[in-house]
């Protein structure tokens, strides 16, 4: 039905020739199929677009009878932004440490994969399907149903692909927060799409509710918001185009990721990476205006130091274990991003 509407067949990135959303949902149907319960599972720290992703799932089994389908992360959702839209639009959630992997027929990752850092399932728990558009790539002989997409800006693109093939009823709710997957991911159609995202991303347009959007992107902050950015100011500093700021605690990793997002609109900028400190590690996120390897400098930076990151073509993320102490950790990430983006030379230049 999608690709009639659309006029889509295969989705061709390069020399990478994916296959068409009938196929892949019919697979999935059958990797799913004849289950009473279904676990979907996020990354442990959520955004809009993986809790989006797993809403739609969810939807998605229901529509094909699954009687119960529970969605739950290891972590927790620290942004305002984000638990605005699972509190206004209602979408039910577990934490993984209440779950039992056992009571479940059939689990399913959306927007990440097994055995990279960021989710908690244990390595022995089996996972049946895998739905995601980070760069990964399963073995032939993967013994689980997998649909990843690299270059795709959002998972919610291809879970809205699914729903729309299969017929199944999109509501309002639903819609808003597949849109609001997308225009997070993409930072509004800005970066890392595909024609696909984008025709997605119209469609959902159509079907919204604009004022739970505008409640979901307007919410209420605490005190701690507002200290933060002020932390985030007195720190930063940029070395010719490439700009770094450190925010210090904070009381979630999505925090990284908002301050990176927001730094990086310094208009000199060509890179901006922001770190935190979470859990007896240090967070880190970065974002690119125009180079298309943030993913590789993210994995490159985390793996110099002994964690780990990836990410997409100008957003991505990772994490580096602190070793003996705060600031010895600190200088030598500050240290690596100035030997990275070939900056070691250029003395910094502090925004205030």
């Amino acid at each position: 039905m999608l690709n009639k509407l659309m006029g889509w067949k295969l989705f061709n990135r390069g020399s990478v020739v994916l296959p068409s959303y009938a196929n892949k949902l019919k697979e999935f149907r059958e990797a799913v199929g004849g289950a009473s319960s279904v676990l979907i599972l996020t990354h442990d720290y959520p955004d809009p677009d993986c809790i989006a992703s797993a809403y739609g799932l969810s939807e998605l089994l229901s529509f094909w009878g699954v009687e119960r389908s529970t969605i739950s992360f290891g972590g927790f959702v620290g942004r305002a932004e984000n638990r605005a839209m699972i509190r206004h639009i209602n979408i039910p959630t577990l934490p993984f440490a209440l779950v039992d992997t056992n009571d479940y027929d059939r689990i399913i990752l959306v927007d990440c994969y097994p055995g990279r850092g960021n989710v908690s399932l244990p390595p022995h728990v089996h996972v049946h399907a895998v739905i995601d558009h980070h760069p990964n790539n399963p073995p032939a002989d993967a013994p689980f149903f997998h649909d990843i997409r690299p270059g795709y800006g959002a998972a919610s693109t291809i879970v809205t692909s699914y729903l729309l093939e299969a017929g199944c009823p999109i509501s309002p709710n639903l819609a808003t927060a597949l849109y609001n997957g997308i225009k997070t991911d993409t930072g509004g159609i800005l970066r890392d799409t595909v024609s696909d995202d984008i025709e997605c991303y119209r469609r959902l347009f159509e079907l919204m509710d604009y004022r739970l959007l505008s409640q979901i992107e307007n919410p209420g902050r605490d005190m701690e918001f507002f200290r933060m950015i002020h932390r985030a100011t007195e720190a930063a500093v940029c070395y010719e185009n490439v700009g770094y700021t450190h925010v210090g605690a904070v009381s979630a990793p999505d925090s990284v990721a908002e301050m990176a997002e927001f730094f990086h609109s310094w208009e000199k900028l060509e890179w901006m990476i922001c770190s935190g400190i979470f859990k007896n590690q240090v967070f880190f996120s970065m974002r690119s205006a125009t180079d298309r390897l943030a993913w590789a400098q993210a994995e490159r930076l985390a793996k110099r130091l002994g964690g780990s990151g990836g990410g997409h073509a100008k957003a991505a993320a990772g994490r580096i274990p602190i070793e003996t102490d705060i600031a010895t950790t600190l200088t030598k990430i500050e240290s690596s991003i100035r030997e990275i983006f070939g900056v070691k030379n250029i003395e910094a230049e502090p925004l205030l």
